[in-house]
């Protein structure tokens, strides 16, 4: 499906728009719509809801998705959608959790700088497994940081430049063992004991699409990233 020439030059943080992403064909669980409705009912912005059909129609003209895609777990896609649209349209992506946060003064903050993302203080326990001097360093600085859950970012930074860039290199590594250990399950991860008991041979860790690849380059800006308390709730969800 072509893309809308409406989209070509789209920026989210000037519209104000929240992406979110269901990318399986799994029907959401109650918990999940009542908490996708706590999102439109309390945001106060323009909300779009991506699911498996209508992903492809934010696929960027001459920025195609990393052809790993297709192979990655169902919340894998996700964050990978997640680095994607913020970086070519920006504005703000959250998971789907319960929220009662009116988005509009966190855009609005964000507008007003010259940061390039703003975004909930992270938890130390919110660090993704890191290894060595960096994650040491991670963690110590933990409340200079923010969380991946939800966020809201400038398009086109170097941030969020850096940030794909990254994932894509990942994915490019990756690839071979991802053509022949293809997720699974929607929430495949590496290691994890499958509904049939086996052990999972998918190469990406929990958080090895997402926190592993977002938290290192929030550590690099940091002093170009906004704290704020937008951040969802965490439970209940599932």
């Amino acid at each position: 499906m072509s893309m809308s020439p409406n989209f070509r030059d789209f920026d989210g943080l000037k519209s104000r728009t929240i992406f979110c992403a269901w990318t399986g064909h799994d029907p959401l669980s109650d918990n999940r719509l009542n908490a996708l409705w706590s999102l439109f009912n309390n945001a106060g912005c323009p909300v779009v809801f991506l699911t498996a059909r209508t992903i492809d129609t934010w696929q960027k003209p001459g920025f195609p998705f990393h052809p790993a895609y297709p192979f990655l777990s169902s919340m894998h896609k996700a964050d990978y959608l997640r680095t994607y649209l913020m970086h070519h349209y920006g504005g703000g992506y959250t998971d789907i959790k319960l929220t009662s946060k009116h988005w509009a003064p966190f855009f609005d903050q964000l507008e007003a700088s010259d940061a390039h993302a703003l975004g909930y203080p992270e938890l130390e326990e919110g660090i993704p497994h890191m290894e060595g001097e960096v994650g040491d360093q991670m963690r110590a600085v933990h409340s200079e940081l923010i969380g991946i859950c939800t966020v809201i970012c400038r398009k086109g930074t170097p941030f969020t430049a850096k940030w794909l860039d990254f994932l894509e290199r990942r994915l490019d590594a990756a690839m071979p063992l991802l053509q022949q250990h293809p997720a699974r399950h929607p929430m495949d991860h590496h290691g994890v004991t499958l509904p049939d008991g086996t052990v999972s041979p998918y190469p990406f860790r929990w958080a090895g699409v997402g926190g592993e690849t977002f938290t290192p380059h929030v550590y690099e800006f940091r002093d170009q990233i906004i704290k704020a308390p937008i951040e969802p709730i965490f439970g209940g969800y599932r």
